[in-house]
């Protein structure tokens, strides 16, 4: 009896839930049903088509088609009451009922999931908002629904909008701490870790739990330590983090990251590496944090390697490894990364030892005079052959030669000009007084035989050369 019934509520939900509401007994009975015994449960999924490996019975969750069916009816009841009251108000032309009927609208469709339906309706009641503490009201709804739907351009919208209601900033600070929370979340998703350090530090320790759909406490104080510790110098952190009396209080909501900060404060990285490592799995499931958690740790991990080799000329990455917990291989690749990006400089490392050498100030001296004489060099080549280019067009130009583009000409010109050669893919020079029949001037042939360049092309009788042969004369014998 409980298959079938189970059987008619998944295939026929609609007889099923009239089945369930035409008598008050019949979800009585069927609850029992459902439950009794293991049996029954496979006897289900058999119905059902569902395979032992993915049936959700197994885990203790029943699909009641009861539930589903009076929710829906239920639903479906209470959006056609607030879609009437809704034309009621538009037809008596109320702003105020107006806007709030869009507004329990928007909170019906949030509840249900249709984050954009929501969003509609919210955006509908701004043009019926008659101060600015209702205008305010909605930029939140705005944000809130933006960072639900991950769409943070919309939020860094509302934020600078709701910024511009200067009346609920300044007489109203959970307003002010709830703008900076939503611009701190829009900077992290940019990956601008420091001003989302900044703007989450300054955050009022009057706001607690009046954010808790978009934040936790416990968060703002989480996002706060991480983000400061993997984007802020030490002196930036000290003051925002550590010695902020709107802040530091936060601290003793995660105990982990308040050792974990003691721990980076007195440079004892190898512990706090390892109270950070021990948050990664929780950071994982962090809707906010979670594509962000893997790069926070190794921007911190990579500022304590930092900080730890600067005050030594000479360290061991053995026991630079043994500090922080890493094999010598890992070390090293660390710390030829740093090397490479430029976050550890004038250091070198010595593969034979496994150590790594910070530069004496004689031997940077020299680095960087090497580096200035292969720059200047540089210039200096550019700048012959430019010149040279330069002499080489003004001597062409002194001497009547004229640069062609290859096609095929006439039989003379101004001047005597000789006829274009045939086109063979290359630019050309054209002679004056050459084999078209002109007065004065050298032709392709002699400037090629004075010059030593075999000029193949002109074996079709045209009095022409190559540019590229040109280029190897020398212009001052031009």
């Amino acid at each position: 009896g409980a298959s079938a019934s189970a059987a008619a509520g998944v295939g026929g939900g609609g007889d099923a839930a009239a089945a369930g509401s035409g008598s008050g007994e019949a979800p009585a009975e069927s609850a029992p049903e459902s439950t009794t015994s293991t049996g029954v449960i496979a006897a289900d999924a058999s119905a059902t088509n569902i395979t032992a490996e993915h049936n959700p019975a197994q885990y203790g969750l029943m699909y009641d088609t009861n539930f589903v069916s009076n929710t829906e009816r239920t639903s479906l009841m209470h959006l056609e009451t607030l879609e009437a009251r809704l034309s009621t108000a538009q037809a008596h032309l109320a702003k105020e009922a107006i806007r709030t009927a869009y507004l329990a609208l928007a909170e019906f469709h949030r509840l249900r999931g249709d984050l954009k339906e929501s969003l509609r309706h919210v955006l509908r009641s701004r043009d019926f908002c008659t101060n600015t503490r209702q205008t305010g009201q909605v930029c939140l709804m705005v944000i809130e629904l933006g960072v639900d739907m991950r769409n943070y351009m919309l939020v860094r919208d509302y934020v600078t909008k709701a910024e511009h209601t200067s009346d609920l900033l300044h007489t109203d600070p959970l307003f002010a701490s709830k703008l900076r929370v939503a611009s701190s979340l829009a900077h992290v998703h940019d990956g601008r870790y420091a001003e989302a350090a900044r703007k989450m530090a300054t955050v009022s320790p009057e706001l607690t739990n009046q954010f808790n759909t978009v934040i936790a406490p416990e968060d703002i104080a989480l996002y706060g330590a991480l983000l400061g510790m993997a984007a802020l110098d030490r002196s930036e952190l000290q003051e925002l983090i550590l010695d902020s009396s709107t802040f530091k209080g936060r601290l003793e909501l995660v105990p982990v990251l308040r050792e974990a900060l003691r721990h980076y404060v007195l440079a004892e990285y190898g512990p706090c590496l390892s109270l950070l490592s021990g948050l990664l799995p929780d950071l994982s499931l962090d809707i906010h944090l979670r594509p962000h958690a893997e790069t926070l740790f190794n921007m911190i991990r990579d500022r304590c390697v930092v900080q730890y080799f600067t005050p030594y000329s000479k360290v061991s990455l053995q026991i630079m490894g043994d500090c922080f917990g890493t094999p010598l291989d890992s070390m090293e690749r660390i710390v030829a990364n740093l090397l490479k990006t430029g976050k550890i400089r004038c250091a070198r490392i010595n593969s034979l030892e496994k150590t790594l050498v910070a530069e004496s100030p004689e031997q940077f001296r020299r680095r960087k005079k090497a580096e200035t004489r292969k720059r200047v060099a540089k210039l200096g080549r550019s700048f012959l052959n430019e010149t040279e280019s330069m002499i080489l067009r003004l001597s062409c130009v002194e001497n009547d030669l004229i640069i062609g583009d290859g096609r095929k000409g006439g039989g003379g010109g101004w001047g005597g000009y000789g006829g274009g050669g045939r086109s063979k893919g290359r630019g050309r020079i054209f002679v004056p007084g050459g084999a078209g029949g002109g007065q004065g001037g050298m032709g392709a042939m002699e400037i090629a035989g004075m010059y030593g360049i075999d000029d193949e092309d002109s074996s079709d009788g045209d009095d022409v050369m190559d540019v590229d042969d040109l280029m190897a004369i020398n212009p001052e014998s031009v």
